[in-house]
């Protein structure tokens, strides 16, 4: 169960508390050329996150999102997708412990599945840019 989840150093940190004693046997998870924007943790599996990322800081570049879980062996990466722009925010549905939805750079949301590791199942754009 993940009680923390933080990113710092171009690395994704999970751990089961927050107590200082506990934070130094926190689990990581690196992110080459990402920066972490937001991490939501999924309400129906306690162990899973998933992570909005993006190159150079948002500024330019492509963005990613990354579905973690937690594991007594560390961190394991359940999916990864790529977007043409930055990602900055993403949310898991309410009603699907597969679906979530991320918010892009350019505007857009993106409708994915953990199941599909193709393209988001929607995209809708509402905005020039972000």
């Amino acid at each position: 169960h993940c009680s923390a989840v933080f990113y710092y150093n171009n690395k994704f940190c999970l751990c089961d508390s927050i107590s200082p004693a506990e934070l130094m046997m926190t689990t990581t998870f690196r992110t080459a050329e990402r920066h972490g924007y937001a991490v939501e943790v999924s309400p129906f599996v306690p162990h899973r996150v998933a992570c909005a990322t993006s190159q150079y800081y948002g500024i330019t570049g492509c963005g990613s999102l990354f579905v973690l879980d937690q594991t007594k062996s560390g961190v394991a990466l359940v999916g990864s997708w790529a977007w043409g722009d930055g990602l900055f925010d993403v949310t898991w549905s309410e009603a699907n412990e597969h679906v979530l939805v991320a918010a892009g750079g350019d505007g857009s949301l993106q409708l994915w599945d953990t199941t599909n590791q193709n393209a988001p199942l929607r995209v809708v754009k509402e905005h020039a840019q972000e």
